[in-house]
């Protein structure tokens, strides 16, 4: 009887083997778990082709800050704006900004020289809208590093990106220290967003471009 108890008893091996199949079970779900949130987050990260064409487009410059910008010699405006933005199924007006800044016919052509790469087709840095036009040109207000907010530092006479100390002068040129070094991680200049009049009004095009590159990749129109 003793024997026959014991024979209806899992073994050793027994409670091993389930141990090791509930442990792989558990692996593998967490695994497609880890799959699913990976298939669902690439296309945040790299937008699909579509959704990039249908977020292009140009959105109206309030007539309040572009009189502002005319105005202004001294020193870039914050030029607010909304944009309609298409993601899936979803529709919504979001908030936007870029940088201003107006330039004299000398300080566009010093803009030119100082950025070459911007109107040199066979350079990484180029881009194919004007860029300079009406006297002016307007910034992404994303730092090229890693698409933080950068800001006017007045003390400095320049932009600055507190998150790494990027520095960059009025016309977007990455500054150098006494030493000829770049200050601060960036791999580019500011980079400049399209900028149009039409029926007397000024309106601009977000544009977004892959952060952490030496050239200019763009990623999404929103």
């Amino acid at each position: 009887m003793a024997d026959d108890a014991a024979a209806g008893q899992p073994t050793d091996r027994d409670e091993i083997n389930r141990s090791r199949f509930l442990a792989q079970a558990t692996v593998a779900m967490g695994g497609a778990v880890g799959l699913g949130l990976v298939i669902a987050i690439l296309p945040t990260l790299w937008p699909k082709p579509e959704l990039i064409a249908a977020n292009k487009g140009f959105s109206p410059v309030k007539p309040d800050e572009f009189a502002q910008l005319k105005a202004s010699l001294d020193k870039p405006v914050k030029i607010n704006f909304q944009k309609r933005v298409t993601d899936g199924y979803l529709v919504e007006d979001q908030d936007y900004y870029v940088w201003g800044i107006h330039m004299t016919p000398d300080e566009e052509q010093s803009f030119k020289n100082e950025r070459p790469e911007l109107f040199d087709p066979k350079s990484s840095g180029y881009v194919s809208f004007p860029v300079g036009t009406l006297g002016f040109v307007m910034f992404s207000s994303l730092c090229p590093h890693l698409n933080c907010k950068y800001a006017w530092d007045d003390s400095l006479k320049g932009f600055l990106c507190p998150c790494h100390g990027s520095q960059f002068s009025k016309t977007g040129v990455h500054i150098r220290d006494k030493n000829g070094n770049y200050i601060g991680p960036s791999p580019r200049g500011l980079d400049p967003v399209p900028v149009q009049e039409q029926n007397g009004a000024a309106q601009v095009e977000w544009v977004k471009y892959k952060a952490n590159e030496p050239g200019r990749i763009i990623v999404s129109y929103f």
